[in-house]
C-alpha cells in the first residue's frame, strides 16, 4: 500500500481492480476518494477473487480485527479515566497554532529564510540519525550531556526518544520507570517518543495477539501501567526519523527558546553540573544493571573509576546503592 501512494497520486485512477485484496490499500483507496480533489467523482473499487477461498476469508478476518479494534478503542476510551486536570486543554498541552509558519526551504526561488531555532540535544544521541535531520531542517543542536531527557526543544518540553529495541530493554531493566519520572518531575510537558524503523511494521505488535487482561511480560502493557503512574507523560509514535524532525519542528512552534546550560543542570547536584566527570565512563556506567539515575550520581562522587568500581565488594557496593542494586551491579561488572 505504501509503495502505491505515489502511483495513485500520479495516475488518479476512476476504476482499481485488485486482483489480491489488501486492506491497507483499500484504506488508502477510501482516503484518496475523501479528498476534494474527488468530489464529483466516485471512485469504483473492484476484487478478482474465488467465492469461499482462502483468500477471501483472510481479507474478511483483517476487516473483523479491525472492526473489533476500533469497536475496543471507542468502549475504552468511553471509561477511560482522565486526571483531573488533564482535560486537553490545561496549561500542559502543546498548542500549535494552525496559522504559525512553516520553515520553508531557501533553495526554492523566492523562499524565506528559515528561521533558526535551537535544540538541546544530549550527546548520546548523536550516535543515531535525528540529529543530522534537525539540522538540515535548519535547527541549531546545542549538545550537552542531559541527565533528564534526550531532547529539550523549549524550557517546559523534554522528550525522551527511545527506539523499539531500546524500549524493551529499558523497561526490562526498569531504567525507563527512572526517565519518565524525572522528565514529569522537572518539565511540564515530557514527552516519550517511539521511533520506528521505516522498513519495518510500524506496530509493537498484531493486533490478533493483544489479550484481554493486563499481562506482565507484555509491552503494551507495559505502557499502560506506565502512563497509569504517570498520567502527564505523553507518548508519540513516530514511524520514522525524518517524521520525527517534521514533529520537532511543530512542537517548536510558538515556543521560548532553551537554555542550554540549564538543561544540562536539570537532575544534576552541583558538583555535576560543572561537568567534572568524563562522558565516555558516566555512559558505561549508566548502561550497567542495577545502576539509576539516583545512585549514578551518589557512585561517580564516591568511586574514582571504573576500573576501581569492578574491585569493590559485594559489602561495598551495597553501602553505595542498597543490597539489591548491589547484586545486579556485581554482575555486571563481572
Amino acid at each position: 500500500a505504501e509503495e502505491s501512494e505515489g502511483l495513485l497520486e500520479e495516475l488518479d485512477p476512476d476504476f482499481v481492480v485488485l486482483l489480491e485484496p489488501d486492506l491497507a490499500l483499500v484504506r488508502r483507496l477510501e482516503v484518496m476518494q475523501a479528498g476534494p480533489d474527488r468530489v464529483g467523482r466516485p471512485l469504483r473499487v473492484y476484487f478478482i477473487m474465488y467465492a469461499e477461498s482462502t483468500e477471501e476469508q483472510r481479507y474478511l478476518s483483517e476487516v473483523r480485527r479491525e472492526t473489533e479494534a476500533m469497536q475496543s478503542l471507542i468502549e475504552t476510551k468511553a471509561t477511560m479515566v482522565v486526571a483531573e486536570n488533564q482535560d486537553g486543554k490545561s496549561g500542559d498541552v502543546v498548542v500549535v497554532a494552525p496559522d504559525a509558519p512553516v520553515p520553508s526551504s531557501t533553495r526554492k526561488g523566492g523562499g524565506a529564510i528559515r528561521r533558526r531555532v535551537n535544540v538541546v540535544v544530549d550527546l548520546r544521541e548523536f550516535r543515531s540519525a535525528l540529529p543530522s535531520l534537525l539540522h538540515q531542517r535548519g535547527m541549531t543542536l546545542l549538545p550537552r550531556t542531559l541527565e533528564v531527557g534526550d531532547y529539550v526543544l523549549s524550557p517546559n518540553i523534554c522528550v525522551e526518544r527511545k527506539s523499539v529495541s531500546d524500549l524493551v530493554s529499558s523497561f526490562a531493566s526498569g531504567r525507563l520507570y527512572q526517565q519518565a519520572e524525572n522528565m514529569t518531575r522537572f518539565y511540564r510537558t515530557s514527552v516519550l517518543l517511539i521511533e520506528f524503523d521505516e522498513n519495518r511494521p510500524f506496530s509493537l505488535q498484531s493486533v490478533s495477539s493483544l489479550g484481554e487482561d493486563i499481562a506482565v511480560s507484555n509491552i503494551l502493557s507495559k505502557l499502560v501501567l506506565l502512563t497509569l503512574h504517570f498520567p502527564t507523560l505523553r507518548i508519540m509514535w513516530m514511524r520514522s526519523p525524518q517524521w520525527t524532525a517534521e514533529m520537532f519542528d511543530l512542537l517548536k512552534q510558538n515556543q521560548e527558546e532553551p537554555d542550554a546550560e540549564a538543561a544540562a543542570a536539570v537532575g544534576l547536584d552541583e558538583g555535576l553540573a560543572r561537568g567534572a566527570f568524563n562522558i565516555v565512563p558516566q555512559d558505561v556506567l549508566r548502561r550497567l544493571p542495577g545502576v539509576t539515575a539516583s545512585n549514578c550520581a551518589v557512585i561517580m562522587r564516591r568511586v574514582e573509576s571504573l576500573e576501581r568500581l569492578c574491585h569493590l565488594t559485594q559489602e561495598e557496593l551495597a553501602e553505595l546503592v542498597g543490597a539489591n542494586h548491589a547484586k545486579q551491579v556485581g554482575v555486571g561488572v563481572l
